[in-house]
């Protein structure tokens, strides 16, 4: 008897031993993610740079034009360019897909003044699935950068995260541990991309080179949930008096492909329109010149991207935009140029 009790009085201990030991594990996790794992500590170095250049661009010209997306934005827009070849005060806010449409878009709110001017660059295949769950990185870069709002509480009231969701997320996953060792082990870069690659503007460049495939997924379709983010984002924009316009990022595709991609792409913008301005890219974003991308189909070479760069130039001078009108003709002309032997 007198073993049972004390085996029985030292289950509290035992419990409170292990809730300890969770709990201290926990916490290693979240110090690693938040300030050591390269992955998130590169995109918050990045967003230094890119932040400097932003306010660079207030006090010199007053109001400025802010891009944004994943990577393929980061990739392709030399804001320096743009400056001494166009006179536009453009910042390459671009940050990283896996962060996801929500955390894309909640973070360069706050960059904004009343003025400004807002590309949204999102990878179409971002906007065309459900916006409910935040990726872990959208999280653990929302914490890194002292924003939990941006998953907690988003301005634009799409993709909410609770607390105890946001928690979990807050920890490297069995993959990241076992490639981080491996790269280590190898005494490779921790992570592909280094901080010295940014230009000042907020441009990224890879001397990584990849073979690309050339094919194209399902043809992208708004969600309920893009739509909705798009025209909280519109109404935003609206209040406080920032112009907003689209543009379609550049995607690798086979030549075989090149007016399939077109027609889809003419597809999502005729979704797009209907919430904001598309910025008229007369090659609809399909690209099919393999040696202009690095190591992905949507990473510009730097050769590349200064076309890209000037290409987005004269379309900001102008104002050049797609009517409803004009992008329904264009896909019915893509359309039959595919049909065509």
């Amino acid at each position: 008897m007198d073993s049972f009790t004390s085996h029985f009085k030292n289950v509290p201990t035992r419990a409170a031993l292990l809730l300890g030991t969770a709990l201290g594990s926990w916490v290693v996790c979240v110090v690693y993610t938040l300030y050591l794992n390269p992955e998130v500590d590169h995109y918050r170095q990045g967003d230094v740079i890119k932040s400097a250049w932003a306010a660079k661009m207030e006090r010199e010209q007053g109001a400025k034009i802010v891009a944004y997306g994943g990577s393929s934005c980061e990739f392709s827009i030399d804001g320096e360019r743009l400056l001494a070849n166009y006179g536009l005060p453009v910042v390459n806010d671009g940050q990283h897909a896996g962060m996801g449409a929500v955390v894309l878009t909640e973070s360069v709110l706050g960059k904004l003044r009343r003025g400004d001017t807002l590309i949204v660059a999102l990878e179409p295949e971002l906007l065309a699935t459900p916006l409910n769950e935040e990726p872990a990185l959208a999280v653990q870069f929302s914490f890194a950068m002292g924003h939990p709002e941006w998953v907690l509480h988003p301005a634009l009231d799409v993709g909410h995260v609770n607390w105890f969701s946001a928690a979990a997320s807050l920890r490297p996953g069995g993959y990241h541990a076992f490639t981080l060792l491996g790269k280590w082990m190898r005494r490779q870069p921790l992570y592909r991309y280094q901080v010295r690659d940014y230009a000042r503007s907020g441009w990224a460049r890879t001397a990584v080179r990849m073979a690309l495939t050339g094919e194209i997924g399902e043809a992208p379709h708004l969600s309920n949930d893009a739509r909705i983010l798009l025209a909280n984002l519109s109404r935003w924009c609206a209040t406080n008096r920032v112009r907003v316009v689209y543009s379609l990022p550049w995607l690798y595709c086979s030549p075989d492909r090149f007016h399939l991609l077109q027609k889809r792409n003419a597809e999502f913008l005729i979704e797009m329109i209907h919430f904001i301005p598309v910025l008229r890219d007369q090659a609809l974003g399909a690209d099919p010149v393999a040696s202009d991308f690095a190591d992905t189909p949507l990473h510009l070479t730097e050769t590349a991207a200064l076309r890209r760069t000037d290409e987005l130039g004269r379309e900001l001078r102008t104002w050049d935009t797609w009517t409803r009108q004009d992008l329904e003709r264009a896909r019915a002309d893509v359309q039959q140029a595919a049909r065509d032997p």
